[in-house]
């Protein structure tokens, strides 16, 4: 037990320090995401009301009108109070929570599995180094502060068999991801089947305590029932879904019309049909091996472009891990895949698949896969240590092998390679403009690189009542807020037409007009101009 501790308490320091070292560096710079969770939280902080003025909200931030669950901004609140309004605060919970499931992971696997100690650790090391669970523990990204509530529910629940009292709260770090993540609301409850049918046995033993468990469970999750049932949660499950691609519907209706609108024509080309194919369609994108082990995701934000999901060592691990588990503990790997394939079913009604954030709640099912197809193979070797420490060995350099490839490329040529992706040149540009801002009447800034009334707010520490006070902004027909001006700024997506004195603009290098008095290009890191902070000479 003592080397067990030892062990574990290593993997979760490595855990952490790979997801904390240079973290305000790389990524290279706030997400308009992380900035509207932050500035939130600073104002919570500061006035106990939103950006908007809606005072503590428990159902959602409307922040751009995108709706952000509540629990993130919350949890960055306390950070923001030690450390101040900066990148440390925004990106620190991520960084924690995602150590604490790798801390967590190790229990799971122990209750899935009895005294299998050697797989827990080992599952808990695959996630500590996992790519995919790496780079999203490193920015403020929800979905990854969800999954570890899923992780301790899972757990909870499962510990619940043995300890069943802990029905009674069980639940609730489900409900809490529910509060975090918006594609927790549609997993969630796929889990909780899955998991009440993985422990009918216990729960018919102790009903009290389970039904205690479920009314605890909706009481907490009634603050956020009327949001859910309302047009603005549906706001953005209507912006991404695929059910809102007409084109099917066009190609159906073109097909009939060719056909003679003949009555099986209109079963063969029925616009169902074509939506049920096309949401299959995304459904096994998640498993494309591309997107496993080549590549990985296509937003840069979430992989290195050049390193899949998961490492190309785990390929032969996984399958043999998913075959190893249906024979030897067949309910707990028909728990784990239902848990993957749950994970991946709300996902694929969204137009982009694969979407390593949406399914970031899949994990660590594939590290519990391949721990265990690892130690399968192990287990297949004669006792003889000399033959079980080369293949151990071999393994370790063959995951030290692609770990340092990824490692590498994402310290020293994923911020180069990338900076554009995180909105990089609006800091800069606030700062430098900093010096200068008292000699202008207004500022005019580009609109183009994502939301940057809330990156002026943010940097320049504007105190939330002033913001309220100065912004000039509305909801459109949709729901979404449009900025039109905070203070001196004002925004736009075109260029400036003719100068005005006592004007600066900061714009891309597209817009610049001839003649215009260049103060500062502002760079990506790979060198190309991304602003021009210019004025009339």
């Amino acid at each position: 037990m003592k080397k067990t501790t030892l062990l574990l308490a290593c993997i979760v320091g490595l855990a952490f320090f790979l997801r904390i070292y240079k973290v305000t560096q790389i990524p290279p710079a706030l997400s308009w995401d992380e900035v509207s969770i932050g500035y939130n939280a600073y104002s919570i902080l500061k006035t106990g009301r939103d950006e908007h003025g809606r005072y503590m909200p428990v159902d959602a931030f409307v922040a751009y009108g995108d709706y952000k669950p509540v629990l993130p901004v919350y949890l960055t609140v306390p950070f923001i109070a030690l450390f101040g309004l900066n990148e440390l605060a925004v990106r620190l919970p991520s960084a924690l929570a995602g150590t604490l499931t790798v801390l967590l992971t190790y229990f799971l696997v122990l209750e899935l599995f009895g005294k299998l100690r050697a797989i827990a650790l080992l599952s808990s090391l695959l996630l500590a180094v996992s790519p995919w669970h790496m780079q999203l523990s490193r920015a403020g990204f929800e979905a990854n502060i969800a999954l570890m509530f899923v992780v301790l529910g899972v757990w909870l629940v499962l510990k619940a068999r043995s300890h069943p009292k802990l029905f009674v709260i069980a639940w609730l770090p489900f409900v809490a991801s529910m509060y975090t993540f918006n594609s927790a609301r549609y997993f969630v409850p796929l889990l909780g089947l899955a998991l009440l049918v993985f422990c009918s046995k216990e729960i018919n033993k102790h009903i009290k305590s389970f039904f205690g468990g479920v009314v605890v469970a909706i009481i907490f999750l009634l603050p956020i029932l009327p949001y859910l049932l309302s047009p603005a949660a549906r706001l953005r499950f209507a912006e991404v879904n695929i059910f809102t691609d007409f084109s099917i519907v066009k190609t159906a209706n073109d097909r009939m019309t060719v056909d003679g609108n003949i009555w099986w024509s209109k079963i063969l080309h029925n616009r169902r049909l074509g939506y049920a194919r096309s949401y299959l369609l995304h459904l096994f994108d998640n498993v494309e091996p591309w997107f496993l082990f080549i590549r990985g995701d296509g937003n840069p934000k979430f992989s290195l472009q050049d390193v899949g999901q998961l490492y190309v060592v785990e390929i032969p691990f996984l399958v043999l891990g998913v075959y190893w588990l249906l024979v030897k503990e067949r309910r707990a790997a028909w728990l784990l895949l239902a848990w993957v394939i749950g994970a991946m079913l709300p996902a694929a009604v969204a137009r982009e698949t694969p979407h390593a954030l949406r399914i970031e709640n899949s994990l660590p099912v594939w590290q519990i896969f391949v721990a265990a197809g690892i130690a399968a193979t192990i287990s297949k070797i004669k006792i003889q240590k000399s033959k079980i420490y080369f293949i151990a060995g071999l393994i370790g350099l063959l995951y030290a092998a692609n770990f340092t490839y990824y490692w590498h490329n994402y310290f020293n040529h994923y911020a180069n390679e990338f900076s554009g992706e995180w909105q990089w040149g609006y800091r800069e540009a606030i700062r430098d403009i900093a010096p200068m801002k008292d000699q202008y009447e207004k500022i005019i800034l580009t609109e183009n690189l994502g939301r940057p009334h809330t990156y002026i707010a943010f940097y320049e520490r504007i105190h939330p009542e002033e913001y309220r006070r100065v912004i000039d902004g509305s909801f459109d027909s949709a729901g979404f807020y449009n900025p039109y001006g905070l203070g001196k700024y004002r925004f736009t997506r075109q260029g400036v037409g003719e100068m005005e004195a006592r004007t600066l603009y900061v714009l891309e290098p597209l817009y610049v007009p001839a003649g215009a008095r260049i103060i500062k290009t502002i760079q990506l890191l790979n060198g190309n101009p991304v602003l021009v902070i210019f004025d009339k000479p």
